[in-house]
């Protein structure tokens, strides 16, 4: 009986904190994987890289949160850093894939804006934890 429920809370706790990224993580990948994706003709802010830069951070945040709570012995800092190599190696891995593999264009420019996506995100949730932890220890 304990049991089960253990294997149910950690059933829930796997669709809360680490499928999102995961289904987030598969979108970006068949997403990247159309070979012929139309984007639309606004020239705006350069609305490919506003669009990488949004992507990233989404999923900056769906990553962090789900490093977050790998373990209860995992510190923050160990977290975030692990945060930041998962999305860079992720990012560069995007960007080969649709260069090589989907036969698109890809950039430098793009990978830069995945990457100030994500970064953006990491830095403000970790300012938002800090401001947390503060506010709890007084």
């Amino acid at each position: 009986m304990i049991s089960e429920e253990k294997t149910e809370v950690s059933k829930r706790y796997f669709l809360k904190y680490h499928f999102p990224m995961i289904l987030y993580a598969a979108a970006i990948i068949a997403i990247s994987s159309m070979t012929y994706l139309k984007i639309p003709e606004i020239r705006f802010l350069a609305f490919d890289k506003v669009a990488h830069l949004f992507e990233y951070a989404i999923f900056a945040f769906l990553a962090v949160r789900s490093f977050l709570h790998i373990s209860d012995k995992i510190s923050q800092k160990t977290a975030f850093l692990m945060t930041s190599l998962f999305i860079v190696i992720f990012a560069i891995f995007d960007e080969y894939f649709v260069q090589n593999l989907s036969r698109r264009n890809s950039s430098i420019y793009d990978l830069l804006a995945d990457v100030v996506g994500a970064f953006l995100v990491l830095f403000i949730y970790w300012i938002q934890r800090k401001r947390t932890v503060q506010k709890d220890e007084s």
